[in-house]
């Protein structure tokens, strides 16, 4: 049996299942594993490998990390030398240039979370939980050197549930995608699938997440909207806010869309129960940090706050 030759290239934990089932695939050998450089972590800046590659330690694929892969003679040179027939790319974090995507003899695929041509860009998974959407999924395509505008191969629906936050979303796709990349990914080397090119009427972008996106705007945001955007930025950048002139973030929350009667950004007490007033309705913060606190639910934190937030209920923007 003939054994297709494939470079994976991926960085985050997203990648680890399609990597998995490819190193498991009998029609396909992954002779090499492209990641992006290890990189500072926390207050002492201590080099930490991508999860990618602490994945790949234990399935024993060489891992390569240029710095960058543009204008990277060497790094093409070793890339020609391994004569591969296709690039596999999910999750990677950088641009792929045209002179490596000519290399592989069948191209190169991306594996990315949504159903192109819809979000295009750095977080598809956190703008269909911000917009509230009901479904999202998986999309097989040819890449080309446009950022996620290549043809399409397979689409693969997912319904998003309403309990759904980032980090369950993004394990589900990343399973999916895993679970779909060796039939799909050896249909299309066998010639078994035909490239469609994407809709450009309906194609949306979206960027990359920033530190102060998760800023709550209590007066200009109804309480649905701000529940989407928690489900969206939890565990990063996080949503928050500021009470007596400190952050205060809500990791969970649910909402009571009939509350009319608090100002937004006020709240109030009832029971074990914290309402916070917005544009239409309230937001039922479950689990909240203060800054320089742990994490804590609800009945932990007004067992703390009571007499605080009876005394100064306004929360800042």
């Amino acid at each position: 049996m003939k054994k297709y030759q494939v470079i994976f290239f991926g960085t985050s934990e997203f990648a680890i299942p399609a990597l998995d089932a490819l190193s498991k695939s009998a029609e396909i050998s992954v002779k090499a594993v492209v990641s992006q450089p290890d990189m500072p972590v926390g207050r002492h800046q201590k080099l930490e490998p991508t999860p990618v590659k602490l994945h790949v330690q234990t399935i024993n694929i060489p891992v390569l990390q240029p710095k960058k892969i543009r204008k990277n003679e060497d790094f093409y040179a070793l890339l020609k030398e391994l004569q591969p027939d296709l690039f596999v790319v999910i999750s990677y974090g950088q641009i792929i240039p045209p002179n490596l995507l000519e290399l592989p003899k069948y191209g190169a695929i991306n594996i990315h979370g949504s159903l192109l041509p819809k979000y295009r860009g750095a977080s598809p998974i956190q703008h269909a939980l911000l917009n509230g959407d009901s479904t999202t999924g998986i999309t097989f395509m040819k890449m080309n050197e446009k950022m996620d505008e290549g043809n399409i191969l397979l689409l693969k629906k997912h319904e998003i549930q309403k309990d759904d936050t980032y980090t369950t979303l993004y394990k589900k796709l990343a399973v999916l995608g895993g679970a779909m990349a060796p039939l799909v990914i050896s249909d299309y080397l066998e010639g078994a699938l035909t490239a469609i090119p994407q809709d450009e009427s309906k194609a949306t972008t979206c960027g990359k997440i920033e530190k102060n996106d998760g800023l709550i705007d209590w007066k200009n945001n109804t309480a649905k909207e701000i529940h989407n955007k928690i489900r969206a930025y939890t565990p990063w950048p996080s949503c928050f806010t500021t009470w007596e002139n400190k952050r205060l973030k809500i990791l969970a929350a649910s909402v009571d869309e009939s509350t009319t009667s608090l100002n937004p950004g006020v709240m109030r007490i009832t029971g074990d129960v914290l309402h916070i007033g917005t544009k239409q309705g309230a937001i039922l913060p479950l689990e909240l940090q203060m800054e320089g606190k742990k994490p804590c639910d609800i009945k932990t934190f007004l067992n703390g706050n009571w007499e605080k937030i009876l005394a100064s209920p306004e929360l800042g923007s």
